[in-house]
């Protein structure tokens, strides 16, 4: 019952704004800059999977700080200022993205045990797919990602200890911080 409440007094509030009424617009692109949909550019990327909200929030907020987005004069698009800079950015994330595990002379994470487990399946993640294929239509040298788990697995076969746990000392105070986690309003 509170929940109900809670979703009716929502409703009733959105009822309230007067003369307000919401129209999808389109973004004034006409390239892939991956934040944006790869068949039409002027709309904009969509939700792949049920857990993915926060890497499309991620997306969101590239497009406002680097692409600098305007309403467009006549009210009817979304222009986007700096083309050249937000497709640099999306470029350089999806590298990272490709490049995360192993890139010399880092490797990381070295004692996440799900890693070897999950790491394989790769392929069958959605935004593997996403990422490459942009990867591909911008630059021709796409990371091998196949290669670093092969260097990651072969790291974890030649070294016999990842952490000396021996070192570690459970004494002395700890710096903790409160939840910071709470809904702003936009």
């Amino acid at each position: 019952r509170t929940i109900y409440n809670l979703w009716r007094n929502i409703n009733k509030q959105a009822e309230m704004l007067y003369d307000v009424r919401s129209r999808q617009i389109n973004l004034n692109l006409n390239q892939w800059v991956l934040i944006n949909n790869a068949r039409d550019p002027r709309m904009m990327s969509t939700q792949q999977t049920g857990n993915t909200c926060y890497f499309q929030t991620y997306l969101f907020a590239m497009l406002c700080k680097v692409g600098c987005p305007t309403l467009a004069s006549d009210g009817n698009a979304v222009d986007v200022h700096n083309t050249e800079q937000l497709q640099e950015a999306t470029v350089r994330m999806s590298r990272h993205l490709l490049e995360f595990f192993v890139r010399d002379p880092v490797m990381r994470p070295l004692t996440n045990s799900n890693l070897v487990l999950d790491f394989h399946r790769y392929q069958e993640a959605c935004y593997f797919d996403i990422v490459s294929r942009y990867l591909r239509t911008v630059e021709p040298n796409v990371p091998d990602y196949d290669l670093q788990y092969r260097e990651l697995l072969q790291y974890y076969t030649t070294t016999k200890t990842l952490h000396r746990y021996s070192q570690f000392q459970l004494s002395g105070t700890m710096s903790s911080t409160l939840n910071s986690k709470s809904l702003q309003p936009v």
